[in-house]
């Protein structure tokens, strides 16, 4: 059924067929009887006649006109209603026949709304309203009698009861059909509700289902838009873990404080993905900050970076030991960034509990960049960056305890092992002079006998002490071992070398010691070797500063003695006559 249409019962469609059927016969007979009576020439007109045509005519279109009228108004369901519109349809159709002299054949309308009634209302009405129909044309022809005394009876009572007597077997036979018609529509009505109900039992299921399954995408969803969740926040944490991993294994390999700064401050753009990312390191002597590490490029931006570095709000970061975030950046109160495009920032100290190292600046030319996880991760990389700081710094100091001899001071003769060889390839592969002195304490076995081994350590250590701080910081100076010291003078000739140890050997010789009752001098031997004036190899050159230093020794000590060049002159000489 289309959508806005209203349903019609039944009763309606055949009580619509039943009328306009019966108005198109009516029409037929009536224009068959009119016509018939205008143009018959042999009989008189009767205007009675035509009149009473007439009348009946009109009579059943106002009747069919109150039907359609109820079938409008769904009246016609209504059993009270129904039955006494057919009672009045009967009684007007029998009255009609009986005294109109319509004929026998105007009983065929009655068989139509008995036929109707049975096929709507079943056998049972059908067959009450043939009785009483029945009823009525004896009632009425008896009537028609008394009031027509001219009416033979004789000669009609057979004719009648053969033609009523056939029309009523002919209604029962009419109203048995319709009704097994209406039983079999019954049947087909209970069968259609019964799949109707069925169909609405299907339907609620299947609602039901729609409902359920409508449920079941919406907890989906739910659980899905969850899981989305999880696994955003799983990425975020595995990239967290990632980053502090390379942090933790830097930390355990890098023990370079430079190569450590610079790895973090790489981690920190990649992970973040921040426009600037810089490292500034507190100058403890100074109490001023400088950036140590830093991806900008731009020569202004440094610059107005570094002028601005050491204001108030960077300071309280490094002293609170409490970061900030700031989505909103405002260059009047962040000077360091006035002029230059910076919308957001984040800054954490760099610190452990026994010491402040610096600052992480982060920043962002967009608005609203960061949060407080952000933060968090940052603040956490600082805690890390700052372990590693320490760690590297004591593996530095580790490493100078290694370089360094405990008694004075200054590099161990293993420290100047490594660096004499790298020194001396250099000095190959530059082409420059590289020029060694090897010197000890005269008689310094005299000290210990007559003194006692810690005034002889306290002679050693003055020496050294005089002796480092006389040299030049490319000069590196080494206990080679007992009361012996090893120099070497990097870019120094064999005369410049002369005079400098010259000048050492002075500076010794002057120096008196003094410990609590005991005052004492001392001198010093020197032996110096060069290259490429003395020796070509590092080997030879420590062989002949070693040799000139027994020299000096067996000159009468306290002197500086120089390599013999001799044994390399012919030493080249051979080389070259092998040559040839």
């Amino acid at each position: 059924m289309s959508k806005g249409s209203v349903a019609v019962s039944k009763s309606e469609r055949y009580e619509l067929m039943y009328v306009k059927l019966f108005w198109a016969i009516i029409g037929i007979v009536f224009v068959y009887s009119l016509t018939g009576k205008l143009w018959n020439t042999v009989e008189i007109i009767n205007k009675k006649t035509i009149i009473s045509d007439i009348i009946i005519f009109l009579s059943v279109i106002v009747l069919n006109l109150l039907k359609l009228r109820q079938i409008k108004a769904k009246l016609i369901d209504t059993a009270q209603i129904y039955l006494v519109m057919r009672l009045f349809e009967l009684t007007f159709f029998i009255f009609i026949i009986s005294f109109f002299n319509i004929g026998y054949w105007g009983y065929g309308f009655v068989i139509c709304p008995i036929a109707i009634t049975s096929l709507c209302k079943g056998r049972s009405p059908a067959l009450k309203m043939a009785v009483y129909v029945f009823s009525l044309d004896l009632l009425l022809n008896a009537g028609k009698a008394y009031l027509y005394p001219g009416f033979n009876i004789n000669d009609s009572v057979s004719e009648y009861i053969f033609y009523i007597g056939f029309f009523y077997v002919f209604l029962i036979f009419v109203v048995i059909y319709c009704d097994g018609i209406y039983k079999d529509s019954i049947k087909v009505d209970r069968e259609n509700k019964g799949l109707l109900e069925e169909l609405r039992e299907k339907y609620v299921q299947i609602a039901a289902a729609q409902d359920e399954i409508q449920n079941q995408y919406e907890k989906s969803k739910e659980t899905n838009t969850k899981l989305e969740d999880v696994n955003k926040e799983l990425t975020k944490k595995v990239g967290e873990f990632y980053t502090l991993q390379q942090i933790s294994q830097a930390i355990s390999s890098i023990f370079d404080i430079n190569e450590l700064l610079k790895f973090v401050s790489d981690i920190i753009l990649g992970v973040m993905g921040v426009s600037n990312s810089t490292i500034i390191m507190l100058d403890e002597s100074k109490k001023r900050l400088k950036i140590h590490t830093t991806n900008i490029r731009d020569k202004t931006e440094i610059s107005i970076l570094n002028d601005n570095i050491n204001c108030e709000v960077l300071f309280d970061v490094l002293s609170s030991g409490k970061p900030i975030l700031n989505n909103f950046v405002d260059s009047d109160e962040y000077v360091f960034a006035k002029g230059r495009e910076v919308s957001s920032l984040i800054c954490i100290p760099l610190l452990t509990k026994a010491r402040k190292y610096g600052l992480v600046l982060i920043e962002h030319k967009y608005y609203n960049a960061f949060d407080n996880e952000n933060v968090r991760l940052l603040d956490i990389i600082g805690q890390q960056v700052g372990i590693a700081i320490e760690n590297a710094e004591l593996y530095q100091q580790m490493q100078e305890f290694a370089r360094i001899d405990g008694l004075t001071g200054i590099y161990n003769r293993l420290y100047f092992q490594e660096r004499y060889e790298m020194e001396f390839s250099k000095a190959v592969d530059e082409k420059y002079e590289l020029s060694l002195a090897i010197f000890d304490v005269d008689y310094f076995k005299r000290f210990n006998d007559t003194y006692g081994h810690l005034f002889g350590d306290k002679v050693i250590r003055t020496i050294a002490e005089l002796v480092s701080s006389s040299l030049r910081s490319t000069d590196i100076i080494a206990r080679y071992g007992g009361e012996e010291f090893i120099i070497l003078f990097p870019h120094t000739s064999l005369s410049e070398a002369h005079e400098k140890v010259e000048s050492l050997r002075s500076i010794i010789s002057q120096a008196i010691i003094k410990d609590e009752l005991i005052t004492a001098s001392m001198t010093a031997s020197f032996g110096i070797s060069n290259y490429p004036e003395c020796t070509v190899s590092p080997k030879e050159l420590l062989k002949s500063a070693d040799t000139a230093l027994y020299e000096a020794k067996a000159s009468g000590r306290n002197c500086v003695k120089i390599a013999d060049t001799e044994l390399l002159n012919a030493g080249m000489q051979f080389l070259q006559l092998n040559n040839q």
